[in-house]
């Protein structure tokens, strides 16, 4: 964050690299005829489960609705209309989604944050509390302070010197220029400005003194200052703070693209894991679409990193200029070498990275270190690409200080790379998680005293030049695990992954299967989809984020997951057929109109039904539409049914 200089302007800065979202293509022209599979769409006539224009799944019968309508009722307000419309069909919208073309664009511009140093002050003991707000105080802060206690406070809050109020539990949230308390008396949690007035209702900085701090977060934001015991430290902080005043420039980490959002396009809630892991509360879901909070992001990168489809990029530093410091770095090292190097990437709270234990003892190779602002940038991308570069094992390490959120989400890359290491029968210490738990760099994990080195990395995987960091996340993470295939000598081209990681297929029981295309409805990515002029069910595996929204929808409960990465990009990136049946003709017109499966089951679903009796209602089952209607009125059940 950098102040504002005496002109009021902002030092320029190098604009930053992204890729640009996908823009709208235009879809297919509709088909005249009614035998069209390229994309499901709901009759919004009667809100049953009949599709226009197509014979995916059964029309209206008549006026009867069955479970199963209801049921694709219900799925309607969970699909993605934008991508389902009739007129797109399924290459438009793959080359919808894959289109992602280098561009240049500016550095999303900065925000700015105002601080009046209005200071809250919490502590156990009051002492400590009025001796710190007098020394503030006469450096021009105004301070307020709230006691925590464990039982009985005093009930009348106290105005001199300060406004103190003694508390039972207090949570505080926000950033720098905009804290706010939320303080607990008898039971009651209520705003601090309800004891105070306005003057309470926000303040520019905190000064925690508990041992536990009061943040309802993961993680510190800016302008929160929270010594624990250390007296060293505090005193630090105590001549920081009165310097915490004026106007701020904040860069904005993040940037957001919502056309890409798991999220925000399945209009549900399958896909929350950057909702999880912000340790700051600066991301929410409002009306199902995911917002960033600029002012309360602090660019710990853990979004950016666990999001599966890329929605969420670093603009500070941006994608490509990791990748490229990266590459560049083990270029060098490489050059100077005939032994590839082990490289340990830290944060920069490790000041001594190079005397980490057990990391030089026994080991016959260079060791490099690469320095990161926040360990929350090192996904399971930059981790292979590593490996791809040249690199002989990859150690990433952290310090204590950070998010438990981000912590485990680093760690959880690291075993998804060991996941697909051991399907490539290549040695699982490559890629090592550490922790350094105090000041001595002492990890909370053991690290293994040598980090071992696979022959078949002792040369570079990949000239540097031939894996270009404009790659977006996934892609790059195909391909550096492609290469890694190729010079791994196996013959097995699946490597399955744990359950929950965010590459793999769809498997399909076929037998279950009636291809009513629900799945395809509700698939954010467009990675499911109906092609062809028979029924069939096709999945483009590099599309697939293992959201699970299509075994939510599938009413016949014939899906689930493969968790798995496919080392063939032929095979990922083209459409591999599920299920596929022979359509159905009418008995009346001979139109086909509907699979086999669907038939039988909306036989079965009416058998008995006191519309269906007789055998010529039970055989309007088999017509089409047009021929359903046109019998029906022709006979006399509706003078019946009438009656």
């Amino acid at each position: 964050m950098n102040r504002e200089n005496e002109s009021g302007n902002m030092p320029s800065e190098k604009p930053a690299i992204f890729p640009t979202s996908p823009n709208d293509l235009a879809g297919a022209s509709s088909q005249d005829t009614i035998i069209n599979f390229h994309s499901a769409e709901f009759n919004y006539t009667d809100n049953l489960n009949d599709y226009s224009g197509n014979y995916r799944a059964f029309q209206s019968l008549d006026g009867v609705v069955t479970a199963d309508m209801r049921h694709q009722t219900e799925r309607l307000h969970g699909r993605n209309v934008v991508d389902t419309a009739v007129d797109k069909t399924a290459s438009s919208k793959i080359i919808e989604w894959e289109r992602n073309a280098e561009a240049t664009r500016e550095a999303l511009p900065p925000i700015t944050v105002v601080s009046q140093g209005r200071t809250l002050i919490v502590d156990t003991d009051i002492g400590r509390a009025i001796a710190c707000g007098r020394r503030l105080h006469d450096q021009g802060l105004v301070c307020t302070l709230l006691i925590t206690k464990k039982e009985s406070p005093d009930v009348a809050p106290r105005f001199d010197p300060f406004n103190t109020l003694e508390v039972i539990a207090v949570s505080i949230t926000g950033a720098l220029g905009g804290f706010s308390a939320t303080v607990t008396r008898n039971g009651n949690p209520q705003p601090l400005s309800e004891w105070f007035g306005d003057e309470a209702s926000a303040f520019d900085l905190v000064l925690d003194l508990q041992a536990t701090p009061s943040f309802a977060g993961g993680g510190l934001p800016m302008g929160y200052y929270a010594p624990g015991l250390n007296l060293a430290t505090l005193d630090e902080m105590m001549t920081e703070l009165p310097q915490m005043r004026g106007r701020f420039h904040k860069p904005q980490f993040t940037v957001l693209l919502k056309t890409h959002c798991l999220h925000s396009l399945s209009r549900k809630s399958n896909c929350s894991q950057c909702l999880d892991v912000c340790p700051f509360g600066a991301i929410q879901s409002v009306n199902r679409t995911i917002s960033i909070d600029s002012r309360l992001c602090q660019g710990c990168g853990g979004c950016a990193m666990v999001c599966p489809a890329g929605a969420i990029q670093m603009d500070h530093p941006s994608h490509k200029e990791l990748l490229s410091s990266l590459q560049l770095t083990l270029a060098e090292q490489r050059a100077d070498s005939a032994l590839p190097p082990s490289l340990v990437i830290t944060d920069l709270e490790i000041t001594e990275s190079n005397k980490l234990p057990g990391m030089d003892e026994g080991s016959s190779h260079r060791r490099i270190n690469f320095k990161v602002e926040q360990i929350g940038y090192v996904g399971l991308e930059m981790i292979l690409a590593a490996l791809a570069y040249g690199a002989g094992s990859v150690v990433v390490a952290c310090g204590a200080q950070n998010p438990l959120s981000i912590k485990k989400a680093v760690e959880w890359q690291a075993q998804i790379g060991n996941a697909i290491l051991r399907g490539l029968d290549m040695s699982e210490d490559k890629i090592q998680f550490a922790v350094i738990a105090d000041e001595n760099n002492r990890p909370e994990n053991a690290l293994p005293v040598t980090v071992g080195l696979d022959a078949r990395l002792d040369q570079p995987l990949l000239p540097p030049e031939t894996l270009s960091p404009i790659y977006d996340k996934r892609t790059l993470t195909r391909l550096t695990t492609q290469h890694l295939y190729d010079q791994s000598g196996v013959r097995q081209p699946c490597i399955p992954l744990p359950t929950g990681a965010r590459f793999g297929a769809v498997g399909v029981d076929s037998a279950a299967c009636t291809l009513c295309m629900a799945c395809a409805v509700v698939c954010p990515s467009n990675a499911l989809s109906a092609a062809g002029d028979v029924p069939r069910l096709e999945l483009i595996e590099a599309r697939c984020h293992q959201c699970g929204l299509c075994i939510e929808a599938c009413p016949e409960r014939a899906m689930h997951l493969l968790p798995r990465m496919l080392c063939d990009q032929d095979a990922v990136q083209a459409p591999a057929m599920l299920n596929e049946a022979q359509p159905v003709r009418c008995i009346e017109c001979g139109v086909p109109f509907a699979s086999q499966g669907m038939v039988n089951r909306i036989q079965g679903k009416l058998t008995g039904h006191w519309m269906y009796k007789a055998e010529r209602q039970l055989r309007r089952l088999q017509m089409c539409r047009t021929c359903r209607t046109r019998d029906a009125l022709s006979s006399q059940d509706i003078k019946e049914w009438n009656r």
